[in-house]
């Protein structure tokens, strides 16, 4: 159409000029266009101007008189208030970034769905736009909403998914390391695909990559956290680029700043990241804290700065003048250090410190002076994935804190028993930091029940004290179909969300007519798959069916857990299951919307994997290790050579790294 309720054009007037405000109105523009031919005209409208035919104007909420909700962070949370009808009206927001996903939230009740990241995962509806009528005000359940670097990954990717973040309600984004280098070098390096010729990546090409993504972020208004594990090595002049081991140039003076385990000082491992440092001694706080300033007064752009310790755990100094102080004491000794320097210079970053490995255990004497700064980040990577959160701790009998002798929990109520306990200190802003799309995604190869934990588990946030979460993750979590990540952010969005509701509108968007039938085919592939199997949370004997039983922290399954034939009957069963949903599959690949057909596409790849798959893990269930290695083999050789075509939805790199653990000969009878 080229008119719109009686005009010939349709003027996005902007009250304020600002970078994600103007970006807003672009992509306002851009997609009424798409759905349905109007000629969008951008300009900029003073603060009281009448509108004057077809105008939607775009602004902060006092730019059209309105009272933003109360908030104690404005800066971190958001509020939108859509009132359009008739291409007239407005789309307001409590900051620049709210305005952008008001405009979002109007499309989405225009019709527009993105099912995934890249151009290829939207869904445009042609309508007559005139036609729609927009009218909601709405908070979300949850503050922090975003996503962190991790996998494999190609700039592209990046970009890719900083774009999708907005479009689904996501408001933040998280780049690990001063450099995050190990990320991009797993892509361009194509580490496991031999099928593909590694590509040299320089750090400063990274440093660029970080550069522009930095710019990708700030202009759709998105909260900047940054670094993460870093503090331990980059301060004493040692690159903490990637987690392997490696030669480093350790002198006398920095030596005597690092942990000192077994008697030694030394890079733990040989990996700098996952190296303490004596944190006791002034002059090594001294040093992480004047890198800190000199950092944040160069990198102005970085909204939340999180500051961690080493990533690995039962390191910590057993010198004389730490071995009797909990390591959180020492660190929040450190933080309150950097927060006095933040403040004599004027800066205002705020810091996410982190209940994390040894950090669980809260402090016994040290508390933080100026809590206002800060927001605590809960991180519980040792949990296990089959149980939702249960936020009743009061039956929970923490354990005490040996130096380096600690077990961390896999129950996710202990996990919670460790936050609750420094909630006790600590009452300010928190939330937490999720991994269900780093490697647990894998152990459900339809992603459908992973969804549906990760869906219990937002809904659970608020009763735990938390207000909101990043996710940890590779950035290519959409194959068979992005319906955990879909659940992720909208469940963020709003946590009255119903998860079937979720479920249908997302099958139906993502995979048209037929939906439905995709949505009941994924669900019992994941209940064939049994993922608390796969995970080893579930000990299983020929003799006793299921038993519940704990596993440590990334223990693989042993042999007394592994071997099962009622598991090897399940999983035999999966391709008949894959067979007779095919012909649904094949039908659909030649759809005329390309974006379903995509989707469809990915499902056809994905059925070879799952039969390829199921018949690996069957002849593991049966303790035939040889045959599981061989059959293991041909998925792994199937995702490699079909690299090209599944890598914006999956990452090859993880998946056969994560996947071929369980095929390792030790974990077989």
């Amino acid at each position: 159409m080229t008119a719109a309720c009686g005009d010939d054009k349709v003027t996005i007037g902007m009250l304020r000029d600002d970078t994600t405000i103007r970006y807003a109105a672009e992509e306002l523009g851009k997609y009424l266009k798409m759905m349905g031919d109007v000629r969008a005209e951008i300009r900029i409208v003073s603060h009281g101007v009448p509108a004057v035919g077809a105008t939607i104007h775009l602004g902060l909420y006092e730019d059209v008189g309105m009272l933003p909700p109360a908030s104690d962070a404005p800066e971190l949370d958001d509020a939108v208030h859509v009132d359009v009808a008739c291409l007239r009206g407005v789309i307001a927001g409590v900051n620049p970034r709210s305005v952008l996903l008001g405009v979002y939230r109007f499309l989405e009740e225009a019709g527009c769905r993105w099912v995934r990241p890249g151009p290829d995962g939207e869904l445009v509806p042609r309508r007559d736009v005139g036609d729609i009528a927009v009218a909601l005000d709405e908070v979300p359940s949850y503050r922090h909403r975003g996503l962190c670097i991790e996998g494999a990954v190609s700039y592209q990717n990046m970009v890719d998914s900083i774009d999708w973040a907005p479009k689904v309600g996501l408001n933040s984004y998280m780049l690990e390391f001063l450099v995050p280098y190990t990320f991009f070098d797993r892509w361009y390096s194509h580490l496991n695909n031999p099928y593909k010729k590694p590509e040299h990546l320089a750090v400063e090409t990274v440093v660029d990559f970080t550069r522009r993504l930095e710019g990708e972020m700030k202009k759709r208004g998105l909260t900047y956290h940054a670094i993460g594990h870093g503090w331990t090595c980059e301060p004493l002049g040692i690159p903490g680029l990637e987690w392997v081991p490696g030669e480093y140039e350790v002198s006398d003076q920095v030596r005597q700043y690092l942990a000192e385990v077994d008697g030694q000082r030394r890079l733990f491992e040989g990996i700098p990241l996952n190296t303490n440092l004596c944190y006791s001694n002034a002059e090594a706080r001294r040093a992480v804290v004047d890198f800190a300033v000199r950092y944040v007064q160069e990198h102005s752009l970085i909204d939340v700065l999180n500051v961690w310790l080493a990533d690995n755990y039962n390191n910590h100094c057993e010198c004389e003048n730490c071995r009797d102080t909990l390591p959180s004491d020492l660190y929040i000794k450190l933080l309150n250090e950097m927060d006095e320097a933040f403040t004599g210079r004027g800066i205002s970053t705020r810091i996410a410190f982190i209940a994390y490995l040894e950090l669980l255990w809260p402090p016994d004497e040290e508390r933080l002076k100026n809590p206002d700064r800060f927001s605590l980040l809960f991180a519980p990577i040792s949990r296990s994935y089959s149980q939702s959160y249960d936020v009743d701790t009061s039956d929970v009998s923490l354990p005490k804190y040996v130096r380096n002798r600690v077990r961390l929990p896999s129950d996710i109520t202990e996990n919670l028993a460790y936050l609750h306990a420094w909630q006790r200190l600590f009452e300010g802003d928190a939330f937490t930091y999720e991994y269900y799309f780093m490697w647990d995604h894998y152990f459900d190869p339809a992603y459908y029940e992973a969804a549906k934990i990760l869906c219990a588990d937002v809904k659970k946030l608020r009763s735990a004290g938390l207000n909101g979460m990043i996710s940890d993750q590779t950035q290519r979590a959409y194959c068979p179909t992005g319906f955990g990540m879909y659940t992720y952010a909208k469940t963020l969005w709003d946590d009255s969300a119903d998860f079937e509701s979720l479920a249908s509108d997302y099958f139906c968007a993502a995979f048209g007519a037929e939906g439905e039938a995709c949505r009941e085919y994924m669900a019992e592939l994941s209940m064939l798959f049994d993922p608390p199997y796969l995970r080893g949370d579930r000990v299983l004997t020929h003799e006793h069916g299921r038993s519940d039983e704990p596993l440590t922290w990334r223990q693989r399954p042993g042999a007394e857990s592994v071997v099962s034939q009622q598991v090897a009957e399940r999983l035999a069963s999966i391709p008949a299951v894959v067979d007779a949903f095919w012909p649904t599959i094949a039908r659909n690949r030649v759809s005329d919307d390309a974006t379903r057909a995509k989707s469809w596409e990915h499902l056809a790849h994905h059925a070879d994997v799952a039969k390829g798959l199921a018949l690996a893990l069957e002849a593991r269930a049966k303790g035939d290790a040889d045959q599981a290695s061989t059959l293991w083999g041909e998925v792994a050789d199937y995702v490699q050579r079909n690299e090209d075509a599944l890598q914006p939805v999956l990452d090859v790199y993880l998946f056969v790294a994560t996947m071929g653990r369980l095929f390792a000969l030790e974990n077989i009878e």
